[in-house]
């Protein structure tokens, strides 16, 4: 009967913990929602994001192998499976972190900022 009653009270602990770890109130959301408001409301993505427009705008490029899938020798041929990270800064989207608490950085769908004109080859 006391293990039966041990058992209960650690499964009920095991819950209590987990549901304190899961159920997290956050007021960072609100202010996420704020900030992509504010920033974006007078945000055009077909301008290039500089305060001077004959300054450059670096961009970094890096590119990770996942994955070599197939490699034909006789064509020289190499298929891969990689993963391009392009970085970059944009004047437009800087704010004061006082003023939205929690928030350190956002991600936009490439749709609605700026993004560089770079294009691949599939050829070395």
């Amino acid at each position: 009967m006391e293990n039966i009653k041990l058992a209960r009270t650690s499964i009920l602990g095991g819950i209590l913990i987990w549901t304190s770890i899961c159920i997290r109130g956050t007021t960072q959301g609100a202010y996420q929602r704020q900030l992509y408001t504010d920033l974006l409301a007078n945000y055009n993505r077909l301008e290039r994001p500089v305060q001077n427009d004959s300054a450059a705008i670096e961009v970094q490029l890096g590119i990770t192998l996942l994955q070599i899938i197939d490699v034909d020798e006789k064509n020289q041929v190499l298929i891969t499976n990689a993963w391009l990270e392009l970085s970059w800064t944009d004047t437009y989207l800087k704010w004061d972190p006082e003023n939205y608490p929690g928030v350190e950085n956002l991600r936009f769908p490439s749709n609605q900022i700026w993004v560089p004109d770079i294009l691949l080859y599939n050829r070395v």
